[in-house]
């Protein structure tokens, strides 16, 4: 049986005195077990909401958030285009006398419409993390770092990893965990929003052997 209202019991636990809640004390003083037991409930949330000023997410949290929402944002707002692989070092067979499985950078260029992102990747396998050190540049000699150039590194998830943003000569570098399917984008403010496909990137990664 429901014998006052919410209200009334929010005002009860907070020791705001009406003459709803001088009711209500009356009521409990004769042993109602439903309001006993709601009683002790409302007094857990406001023990709760007490505390809730003095909680706060990890920066990390909040940071991921505020690139995710910025993300989202830019990608509503400027038109965006899909890169595409025009070279990757990978795909190149090492040369005779080489050994496949000593560690060597990964160089990936794509083009979007062009637009050129170049990427470096030095793979850690021991660590197994990766260094990417990447720049953007325009093919028609235009100056593509004196826009705002923001790089995020997304997982498969969808959530984002890192961020980076680019100096005066398109150039920017990030640090993460090797995992499969990772994709970056590449926002330049005012221009254009590019999404590079997803990227194997594991330490195991071989290469074709000539």
């Amino acid at each position: 049986m429901k014998h006052f209202p919410e209200q009334v019991w929010a005002d009860f636990v907070r020791g705001l005195g009406t003459t709803e809640t001088k009711g209500l004390d009356a009521h409990l003083a004769k042993g109602c077990p439903d309001c006993i037991i709601s009683v002790g409930v409302w007094k857990k949330i406001a023990s709760i909401a007490s505390r809730e000023p003095s909680l706060s997410p990890p920066d990390g949290v909040v940071r991921m958030a505020k690139m995710e929402f910025a993300a989202t944002s830019s990608a509503q707002q400027e038109p965006w285009a899909m890169a595409r692989l025009v070279f990757d070092s990978l795909r190149q067979p090492l040369t005779a006398g080489v050994r496949s499985g000593a560690p060597e950078a990964r160089q990936l260029m794509f083009d979007a419409e062009g637009t050129m992102v170049d990427l470096v990747l030095d793979v850690q396998p021991q660590a197994r993390t990766i260094t990417l050190v990447g720049q953007v540049v325009d093919k028609s000699g235009a100056k593509v770092a004196a826009r705002q150039v923001s790089v995020i590194l997304w997982a498969e998830t969808g959530q984002p990893l890192a961020q980076a943003a680019a100096n005066e000569f398109g150039e920017f570098q990030m640090e993460f965990a090797a995992q499969e399917r990772l994709r970056l984008s590449v926002e330049i403010v005012g221009y254009k929003h590019i999404h590079i496909p997803p990227l194997n990137l594991t330490p195991d990664e071989k290469r074709p052997v000539t």
